[in-house]
């Protein structure tokens, strides 16, 4: 008998700033949670915690009963600074947006027990990206409303208006932007196929004032032993283990399902069957796989889009650009012209 797999969890602290939203904007919460299969009651325990699909359909009510085109922002802003609990007061408490940022993600473990965040320091800036378990990105309100609370914390630490140098979005870019526009004040990129901020040294080492190296260090404890008493993370689904694997061996090559059989020490026949339980299947995974590892390379203007064909496994160019084109709707050439116009745009504002 196959073990079915678990569902990833987010945590209370997950949930309480959404609602806490809702409810400050003027919204009937118990309408929407009425229609899903959470709980009010969940929040009352600081240790509960829901499925991760059951957030996703939470927010999906919650659309439906606001109206809200751009709630995931609105809900961001709105949220009263109590509600995202300790690991908030620890951010808030850092010597610096830098070392807040770190926190960030030491502490992503007390709000979600399998996505990513991560902060990838560089020699101009820092790079704060965030994954599902599965590696995709968040669906666009729930991930506009994670880099609106990236820059709100990140000013309210700071205590100046200061702008990332460019926010990317894996989701289209809705009909009217201004409401982005007026809240990052600087270049969106949609379409990117992550959910990242870049923010330039100068500003990630700026002094906090309200920095307490007390306090912090009794906040660090205290998330500290919250983070020991999580449980263990959940097991990696199949899904997510034949992902590590695609992207351990996808250089130069197609992995084929017969090699991550083997890598994974199972059959082929028994790969293909519980991916199926999982509702996936081996080439939708390399397929999503690939589309995120070609945004992700365009980014880069060092590296050829031939030379991404090749790293992607494709044996021609042309072969490349008809996937990137079924994928999102544009070429290679113009996703990676769009691109370098935002961040050449930027270095010049």
């Amino acid at each position: 008998m196959t073990q079915k797999t678990q569902t990833p969890f987010v945590t209370v602290r997950a949930v309480q700033p959404v609602v806490a939203g809702l409810d400050a904007l003027g919204y009937e919460t118990d309408t929407i949670f009425a229609n899903v299969t959470i709980s009010r009651d969940v929040l009352d325990n600081a240790d509960g915690g829901i499925p991760h699909t059951a957030m996703m359909a939470f927010w999906q009510e919650a659309l439906a009963v606001t109206g809200d085109d751009y709630l995931g922002l609105h809900l961001a802003e709105a949220a009263p600074m109590k509600s995202f609990g300790v690991h908030a007061y620890a951010l808030q408490s850092s010597p610096t947006l830098r070392e807040a940022y770190r926190r960030a993600c030491r502490y992503q473990r007390l709000i979600h027990e399998a996505t990513d965040l991560t902060f990838d320091e560089g020699a101009d800036e820092g790079v704060l990206q965030h994954t599902l378990p599965d590696g995709r990105s968040v669906p666009r309100h729930p991930a506009e409303f994670l880099v609106t609370l990236w820059v709100r914390f990140g000013r309210l630490i700071t205590g100046s208006t200061w702008a990332p140098r460019l926010v990317c979005f894996a989701h289209h870019a809705p009909p009217d932007v201004t409401a982005h526009r007026h809240i990052f004040q600087t270049h969106i990129q949609f379409l990117s196929g992550r959910t990242a901020m870049y923010i330039p040294n100068y500003i990630l080492d700026t002094p906090n004032a309200r920095a307490d190296p007390g306090l912090i260090g009794v906040l660090d404890d205290y998330a500290e032993r919250l983070l020991k008493q999580r449980p263990t993370p959940t097991a990696a689904t199949l899904s997510e283990r034949v992902r590590f694997q695609l992207l351990e061996t996808l250089t130069g090559g197609i992995p084929t399902a017969e090699e991550i059989a083997q890598s994974l020490h199972m059959s082929v026949r028994t790969l293909h069957r519980n991916l199926q339980q999982e509702g996936a299947t081996f080439s939708e995974l390399l397929n999503q796989l690939r589309q995120q590892q070609a945004t992700n390379y365009l980014t880069n203007p060092n590296i050829s889009i031939s030379e991404v064909a090749f790293l992607l496994g494709f044996s021609e160019i042309s072969s490349f650009y008809r996937a990137f084109k079924r994928w999102t709707g544009t070429t290679p050439a113009e996703f990676r012209a769009v691109n370098l116009s935002s961040v050449a745009s930027s270095h010049q504002s």
